[in-house]
């Protein structure tokens, strides 16, 4: 006779070992262990067939639902989050948790998955991405009611490390550009401070002469594998335009009237016509490593202080807010947004607290208004009625 939905029964067996039995769509689910591992498994399991597991979902391992929740994402993420949430899930969710059924996981077992991947190397940002997506994961399954628990939210991560930012001052910026090879191209870096994958996927279509304002689209994405792609910005706010000073557009005109007539004649048949303001050599898009690997060169050689083509997007921002721009005005130029901006670059915006005191303290103040002052008292009617009459 089968066993009621969500009964279950606990025994020894002939070894020593106590076997945990529940019964879920009329099949048994088992687990050995301990008297106490097997109670404990029991209220859990009863705790989720009550809740809604199926014995099919009891049955499916974590790498199975991730594989699932990969290509449901597949349709709905920019290329470079796929390629990094695969990443994640084929180098540290399926060797780590993949065998394990979604029925025998539990908090202490994904908390001990973090401590064991960091314990190999792992860095904290690797950690909070293992975390990102485990928790996608499970957030799907129990949406399909295949899991009753996120237990990634009953877990602890570490936090990422906080690297000190580098940047230069304005007296370094133009020392750069004034020896730097390509001086349009670091010139619109630092002016902007686009990212470098913007930068590189910039088209002539994208720049409005007339108005001097340039508009970012898209931005170049090069694959696990080789090659490049376009793909969209970064988020909502990585679409946006950027009104340019007149010598920046003056410099752009010399590169599309001079530079990219000379660059195509140069590269004859070789030549792929991408319409890009900075192309490569063979009008393909630049590659991003080699962007990079130039830049460290060039400001080697200029004897400045090493810092990353990345940082080139935190010296535009520093020196801006540093002359007083306004930070909304700021985070539109980066195209990130206004809280974003405010926790990473606080510190450079000028201490104006003591001007904002005297303003509202001379607001607030209150107002004196002097009694009206009469020469001579008023003269007393004839008829008037006095207070002590009534």
């Amino acid at each position: 006779m089968k066993k009621s939905h969500g009964e279950g029964t606990i025994y020894k067996k002939a070894d020593g070992k106590y076997r945990a039995q529940v019964s879920v769509d009329g099949k048994r689910l088992s687990h050995t262990g301990s008297q106490r591992e097997c109670e404990t498994w029991l209220r859990r399991m009863r705790l989720q067939v009550e809740k809604g597991l199926t014995y099919g979902a009891a049955k499916m391992s974590v790498g199975e639902l991730a594989e699932e929740w990969l290509r449901i994402k597949k349709t709905k993420l920019r290329l470079a989050t796929q390629e990094q949430y695969e990443r994640m899930v084929r180098l540290y969710i399926v060797p780590g948790l993949g065998r394990l059924a979604l029925k025998d996981l539990n908090a202490a077992i994904v908390q001990e998955f973090y401590r064991k991947i960091q314990q190999k190397g792992a860095g904290a940002r690797t950690v909070q991405l293992v975390h990102t997506v485990l928790h996608g994961i499970l957030e799907h399954g129990q949406r399909l009611g295949l899991v009753t628990v996120n237990y990634t939210e009953l877990t602890e991560i570490p936090r990422p490390e906080k690297h000190e930012m580098k940047v230069w001052d304005e007296s370094q910026v133009s020392l750069f550009l004034a020896r730097a090879d390509d001086a349009t191209f670091y010139r619109l870096a630092f002016s902007t401070g686009m990212r470098r994958g913007e930068i590189v996927g910039l088209k002539w279509i994208d720049l409005d002469w007339r108005s001097g304002t340039l508009t970012v689209r898209r931005q170049v994405y090069e694959p696990q594998g080789g090659g490049w792609r376009f793909q969209e910005p970064k988020s909502r706010a990585g679409v946006r335009s950027i009104r340019l000073g007149p010598g920046m557009i003056e410099a752009l005109r010399v590169q599309y009237n001079q530079t990219i007539p000379l660059m195509r004649q140069v590269a004859g048949e070789s030549w792929q016509e991408n319409d890009l303001i900075f192309p490569s050599a063979n009008g393909k898009p630049r590659n991003g490593y080699e962007v990079s690997k130039r830049f460290h060169r060039q400001a080697a050689e200029a004897g400045l202080p090493e810092i990353r083509f990345h940082d080139i997007r935190h010296t535009a921002a520093s020196i801006m807010l540093m002359h007083n721009e306004a930070p909304v005005r700021v985070a539109m130029i980066l195209g990130q947004g206004l809280a974003v901006l405010l926790s990473t670059y606080a510190h450079f915006i000028p201490d104006d607290s003591s001007r904002a005191a005297l303003l509202m303290d001379e607001i607030t103040s209150p107002v004196m208004i002097a009694p009206e002052l009469h020469p001579t008292a008023p003269v007393e009617r004839e008829n008037a009625i006095k207070i002590d009459d009534i």
